[in-house]
């Protein structure tokens, strides 16, 4: 365990229980796959022996872990992907507009993936 972290059980608990109040305090590195996540990483949880904690993700890259593919912990939560900055813009600068699926399908953006995203990053469609 490095210094500046919670207890171990705490962080235990934080990754099992996929809890957002330790975003960024921590990330739990998987000995057996070689990759690193977020606390609130949604993929299965791995046993417990295989688990390492770091305070940074610098800290997981230069121990030799990889980025997870599902939560992307190399990403600043919250901020947009490419494909919704443009449709952003649109958005604030016409705020009256009732946006409809066919909206976004005309702008080459899958409905389902943008009610995901912000699912995930805000908690609302």
């Amino acid at each position: 365990m490095q210094p500046n972290l919670p207890d171990p059980e705490t962080m235990l608990r934080a990754f099992e229980q996929k809890d957002s109040n330790f975003e960024g305090i921590f990330f739990v590195a998987v000995k057996t796959t070689g990759i690193f996540c977020r606390p609130t990483c949604p993929a299965r949880k791995p046993k417990q022996e295989n688990i390492e904690f770091y305070t940074s993700t610098r800290d997981a890259l230069l121990n030799g872990y990889r980025a997870c593919k599902k939560c992307h912990p190399l990403e600043v939560k919250g901020e947009f992907p490419d494909y919704l900055k443009t449709l952003m813009k649109e958005i604030d600068n016409n705020l009256d507009y009732k946006w409809k699926d066919q909206d976004l399908r005309d702008r080459k953006i899958e409905p389902n993936r943008v009610r995901r995203w912000f699912k995930q990053n805000h908690g609302m469609t």
